[in-house]
């Protein structure tokens, strides 16, 4: 054998046995062996302990100032708001009030003419030729001037003849006036709106229970009005110019209050309305005034 026939040989021998060759023909080779080391578990977290509380400490003698009190085993100071202090009220100066002569009032009666309530002097215990209504005011004797009046809207210049005389008393509105009954006194006032004399008047109240409260000869009232009922109703029909000076009423049934009534020295009578108002009535009946607050 040749020399080149040797060394083909040789190298078609050194191919066969090349680690690519064996790898294509045998399958993976295993280039290196690695070995892991073994894992050890994390440790279990512990729970810290729960811390103790802080002891605040304050002595009795501290209480006092609790504005400036620290707490001991702390880092803070603990404040106490404290409220101020009220003011002291200022002690009001009494007015010594200026003294002034009280007029002597004069004795007075309140009394029926014709239907009109007068108040006029007595004279030898009783006016003559007059018959005075039932009403408590007329047996009321003079008193002193530091009676208040049960009002204050206004201050009459006279004095107060008697205490305020509370009764139940009811009220009904008309077209050209008003009524208003006191039931202690057993008396109606009207209350004209026209300028003409009289301007009010007082009568009895003479309607007894049982008696019809309307008459069917007065149904033809204008729309919106009314015929009055029970005592109003009486005196309105038994009274012709009473009723045309009025004319109907114009709510269909009255009001009911309690009235106050006084009488004043002078004469004047103050009736109180359901308004919290007050009526003043002149003792001639030649005029009324309502006052409200």
């Amino acid at each position: 054998m040749g020399k080149r026939a040797l060394f083909a040989l040789i190298m078609m021998i050194c191919a066969a046995c090349s680690p690519e060759r064996s790898a294509l023909n045998n399958g993976p080779l295993l280039v290196q062996e690695v070995t892991l080391a073994p894992t050890t578990p994390a440790p279990t977290r512990v729970l810290s302990a729960t811390p103790s509380p802080i002891m605040l400490e304050i002595s009795t003698a501290e209480l006092g100032t609790p504005i400036t009190t620290s707490t001991l085993r702390a880092n803070f100071v603990l404040v106490t708001p404290t409220l101020p202090p009220s003011k002291t009220p200022t002690s009001t100066p009494t007015i010594t009030p200026t003294s002034t002569s009280t007029p002597t009032p004069r004795p007075t009666q309140a009394v029926v003419n014709n239907g009109v309530i007068y108040v006029t002097p007595v004279q030898n215990g009783m006016p003559a030729g007059v018959v005075p209504i039932p009403t408590a005011m007329g047996a009321a004797q003079p008193v002193s001037c530091s009676t208040p009046w049960f009002f204050s809207m206004l201050q009459p210049a006279s004095c107060a003849m008697n205490p305020p005389l509370v009764s139940m008393g009811s009220f009904l509105q008309f077209q050209n006036g008003a009524m208003l009954w006191i039931e202690k006194q057993d008396a109606i006032y009207v209350f004209y709106d026209s300028a003409n004399t009289p301007r009010w008047q007082v009568f009895n109240d003479t309607f007894v229970e049982g008696m019809a409260d309307t008459d069917p000869a007065f149904d033809n009232a204008p729309p919106f009005t009314w015929q009055p009922r029970r005592g109003f109703g009486l005196l309105w029909r038994n009274q012709s110019g009473l009723r045309d000076r009025l004319g109907w009423a114009v709510t269909e049934a009255e009001i009911p209050f309690t009235p106050q009534v006084q009488l004043s020295s002078d004469g004047m009578i103050f009736i109180g309305d359901m308004r919290g108002g007050v009526y003043g009535l002149t003792p001639d009946s030649t005029d009324w005034k309502r006052y409200s607050s």
